[in-house]
């Protein structure tokens, strides 16, 4: 029994979420600059009248699905109207974080050198891979969210942050230098953890996952109505990306703050009826 003693503090420990060397520690994210800058700095930011913003969610993998042949990345697109101009000028940025070398090892320990691809290369690379691309999008996005979108992008090619696929544990999840496809973009957000985000979705499910947190949380002012004018422009209608459709709930999960910027016309209507009602309640008395 005075053998075993010692290996029965240790499962003990570990059930309670302790190793020998301590607590579990969670995961360290990286300290992006975007998940930093508040809703209220970014709502009073001024908006140019003659731009509107849209986003598209993709995702790719193999068939069956493999870990290593899947990934996810997000471009964010500003349509500029101006004078004389029968189409708008359009910009487009995107979030596609892979290794470097463009291989993944599944489950290297070690973050190594990223690299952000553009759109297009990596519809092409991800094709090349004998991955299946699919597409949500475009939807109309609010302004404040392709600024937040921007920082990250920014943040993601300064050089600061590091590709490991499985982010959690290893040099990632102690230093918070590294992460996978999905958290680089995901780690912008303010709001949730990487617990929101998942690493058993990827792939489809990841970008999918992405597309609800954006639909769900107010961020696209037309719902998921989908911008087919833009997708044309882009090139998206061609063969070989397959379109997805969002079908899950609108809107429904936004944090109540931000109602009367996001909605300012349904704030004004519900404090009229309330008011209105307050006065009806006064006239009975």
């Amino acid at each position: 029994m005075q053998r075993l003693f010692p290996f029965v503090i240790a499962a003990a420990l570990a059930a309670a979420g302790f190793g020998l060397a301590g607590p579990r520690r969670e995961p360290v994210k990286t300290p992006t600059p975007a998940a930093e800058i508040t809703f209220e700095q970014l709502i009073a930011m001024p908006v140019p009248a003659n731009e509107r913003y849209y986003v598209i969610v993709f995702g790719s993998q193999s068939s069956p699905k493999l870990p290593r042949f899947t990934h996810t990345w997000v471009a964010g697109v500003r349509a500029t109207w101006n004078d004389g101009q029968t189409e708008p000028a359009l910009e487009t940025h995107t979030i596609s974080w892979m290794p470097a070398t463009l291989h993944i090892r599944t489950f290297s320990r070690h973050v190594e050198p990223g690299v952000n691809l553009n759109m297009y290369d990596s519809i092409k690379i991800m094709q090349s891979k004998g991955e299946r691309v699919s597409m949500w999008g475009p939807y109309e996005l609010r302004s404040h969210v392709f600024t937040r979108f921007l920082v990250q992008k920014a943040f993601m090619e300064s050089g600061a942050v590091g590709y490991q696929c499985i982010d959690r544990g290893g040099e990632a999840g102690r230093c918070g230098t590294g992460c996978d496809c999905i958290h680089a973009v995901t780690d912008m957000d303010p709001e949730f953890s990487r617990e929101r985000y998942p690493l058993r979705l990827n792939g489809n499910d990841a970008s999918r996952n992405i597309v609800e947190q954006l639909a769900r949380r107010g961020t696209l002012p037309q719902g998921v109505r989908e911008q087919e004018w833009l997708r044309s422009r882009l090139g998206l209608d061609c063969a070989g990306i397959e379109r997805q459709c969002y079908n899950g709930p609108v809107n429904d999960m936004i944090n109540p703050r931000y109602l009367p910027y996001l909605f300012p016309q349904a704030g004004m209507s519900s404090r009229a009826t309330s008011q209105s009602s307050g006065s009806a309640a006064l006239a009975t008395k």
